[in-house]
C-alpha cells in the first residue's frame, strides 16, 4: 500500500509554526515569590531563617523560656520535672504571635 498526499492542502498545514522562544517564566518565579512571603508572614521553625536577626534573637529569647517552663522541677513534681510536650505547644502556638518583624 502506498500513500500519497492529498490533492487539496490540508489548513494545518498551512498554518506556520510559532517562533521558537525561551519559555516565560515570569509567572512560575511570581508563585514561588508568593510561597516564599506566605511562608515567612508568620514565624515558624521552617521559617526561622527568613526573620531579621533581631526577631530571631527574640525567638531563642522566648524559646528559652518556654523550655525552662517546661522543665520547672517544682511545676511539675508528679510528672519529674519535664513536661517536653509543653515545650512543642509553646514551640507552635506562643512564639509565631510572641516574634514579629
Amino acid at each position: 500500500m502506498q500513500w500519497s498526499l492529498p490533492d487539496s492542502p490540508d489548513p494545518l498545514f498551512d498554518t506556520p509554526l510559532p517562533s521558537l522562544r525561551p519559555a516565560n517564566l515570569q509567572p512560575a518565579a511570581e508563585v514561588e515569590v508568593g510561597r516564599l512571603v506566605l511562608k515567612a508572614a508568620e514565624w515558624s521553625p521552617q521559617s526561622h531563617e527568613l526573620f531579621p536577626e533581631a526577631a530571631r534573637k527574640r525567638a531563642v529569647e522566648v524559646m528559652h523560656l518556654g523550655y525552662l517552663i517546661a522543665w520547672d522541677e517544682e511545676r511539675f513534681d508528679s510528672r519529674e520535672g519535664a513536661a517536653p510536650e509543653l515545650a512543642d505547644i509553646w514551640r507552635g502556638f506562643v512564639l509565631p504571635r510572641v516574634v514579629v518583624r
